[in-house]
C-alpha cells in the first residue's frame, strides 16, 4: 500500500461534478453551476501494515507494500499533486501505553529493495521491536499543525496451512522460460474466531533463497480461473493494489478452505545474468489479516472499479484511523514449501 489516502466524503463528492459534466453535454446546455466546496479539516493521513515478522524480509515486494507511509488529506477541488510527508513523528504503543517502537522517515536514496524509493512518505521502525500475536498495539501519528491521528489492533494469530501441492501443466504456445501449473492451498480454519486471509506465492532455489525470478501470478489466459470474483479464496499479487484477494471464513467458518488457481511463472530471471538458478521450491505465503484490513482492501477494489464511471455508486475508502484517514492494519504470516519437479 503506497500513496495517499483521501477523506471518504471527498471521494463521494468527485462522482458529481462528473455527472454534471456528462449530464450537460448530453443536453447541450452551456450552463454554468458553481458547486460549494465542502468544509474541509486537513487530516493525517497513513498506511500501515503491522507484521511480527522483521521489516527487511526477502520478499521484498511483500513487505515494501506493508512500509509505513504518512501523507496528508487535501480539499475535494484541490487538484495539485498530493505527495508523502517527512516530518511525521510516529511511534507504536502497547496495551499498557509504553512506547515500544518508534518510526523514522527513509529520505531521498532509500533502498527499494524495501519499498523505498526514494520519495517522501516513507518510514522504518528503528527500535527493532516485535510485536506478539494476540497482543494490542496503537499507532500515533502527528504532523505540525495537525491533530494527533491513531488506530488500534489485536494481532491476529497465523492461519493453519493443511497442504499445499503444484502440479505442472502444459499449455499452447507457451512464452521462453513460462512454466504454468495447478496450485492448491488447504486452510483448517478456527471456528471460534472471524478469520480474514490473503495468499501469495514465490519461487526460492534449492537452497531455500529467494532469487530474481518473475513473481507467481495467476494464469489470467486459463479457462479455469475465477480471479478478481469477490468471496472466493484465491491467489493474490504484491505487486499490484488492485490485485489483493482478501477472503473472510464468514460462510465457511471452522471447514477446510480451499484455494485452487492455475498459475504461471518465469524461470529466467531479471536481470538476466549467469547466475541463474533453477528455482527448487515455490512457497506460498498465508497472510493472517485485521478485519478492518480486509474491509479496507474490499473498499479499494470498488474504488478501482469505479474510477471514471460517471454514474458509478460512491465508492468511499473504509478507514479506521481515528482523527485521521487511512489504514493500520495487522498482518500475521505462515508459510508453506512445495518441491518443485
Amino acid at each position: 500500500m503506497t500513496g495517499p489516502i483521501r477523506p471518504n466524503y471527498e471521494m463521494k463528492n468527485l462522482i458529481l461534478p462528473a455527472l454534471l459534466l456528462a449530464t450537460a453535454g448530453l443536453a447541450g446546455c452551456e450552463t454554468a453551476v458553481d458547486l460549494p466546496e465542502p468544509p474541509h479539516t486537513p487530516r493525517v493521513a497513513l498506511t500501515y501494515t503491522l507484521t511480527p515478522g522483521p521489516p527487511d524480509s526477502s520478499f521484498a515486494e511483500l513487505y515494501g507494500g506493508r512500509q509505513l507511509y504518512i501523507s496528508n488529506s487535501q480539499r475535494v477541488f484541490d487538484t495539485s499533486q498530493l505527495g508523502g510527508r517527512a516530518d511525521a513523528t510516529v511511534e507504536l504503543r502497547n496495551a499498557a501505553g509504553a512506547v515500544v517502537e518508534r518510526y523514522r522517515p527513509i529520505l531521498t536514496g532509500g533502498n527499494p529493495q524495501y519499498g523505498y524509493y526514494g520519495q517522501p512518505g516513507y518510514y522504518r521502525p528503528v527500535l527493532g521491536f516485535r510485536p506478539q500475536v494476540g497482543q494490542a498495539y496503537t499507532l500515533r501519528a502527528t504532523l505540525p499543525g495537525f491533530e494527533t491521528a491513531e488506530s488500534t489492533l489485536t494481532l491476529p494469530a497465523p492461519a493453519v496451512i493443511e497442504s499445499a501441492t503444484y502440479v505442472p501443466r502444459s499449455v499452447a504456445n507457451a512464452n521462453y522460460g513460462q512454466s504454468t501449473g495447478r496450485l492448491s492451498v488447504v486452510l483448517r480454519d478456527d471456528p471460534a474466531t472471524a478469520n480474514y486471509y490473503l495468499a501469495f506465492a514465490r519461487l526460492l532455489d534449492r537452497q531455500g533463497n529467494p532469487g530474481n525470478w518473475s513473481p507467481v501470478d495467476v494464469d489470467y489466459d486459463s479457462q479455469s480461473n475465477t480471479a478478481g470474483s469477490i468471496g472466493q479464496f484465491q491467489l493474490s499479487s504484491p505487486r499490484q493494489q488492485y490485485s489483493l484477494y482478501p477472503f473472510a471464513d464468514t460462510d465457511a467458518n471452522g471447514q477446510r478452505i480451499a484455494l485452487n488457481a492455475d498459475v504461471r511463472y518465469y524461470s529466467s530471471c531479471y536481470p538476466s545474468g549467469p547466475n541463474c538458478p533453477q528455482p527448487g521450491y515455490m512457497e506460498v505465503y498465508v497472510s493472517s489479516i485485521t478485519k478492518e484490513a480486509y474491509d479496507f482492501y474490499l473498499s479499494r477494489r470498488r474504488y478501482y472499479d469505479s474510477d471514471g464511471n460517471p454514474f458509478a455508486e460512491p465508492a468511499p475508502l473504509a478507514s479506521n484511523v481515528r482523527s485521521g484517514y487511512g489504514i493500520f492494519g495487522g498482518a500475521t504470516d505462515v508459510t508453506y514449501r512445495i518441491q518443485l519437479p
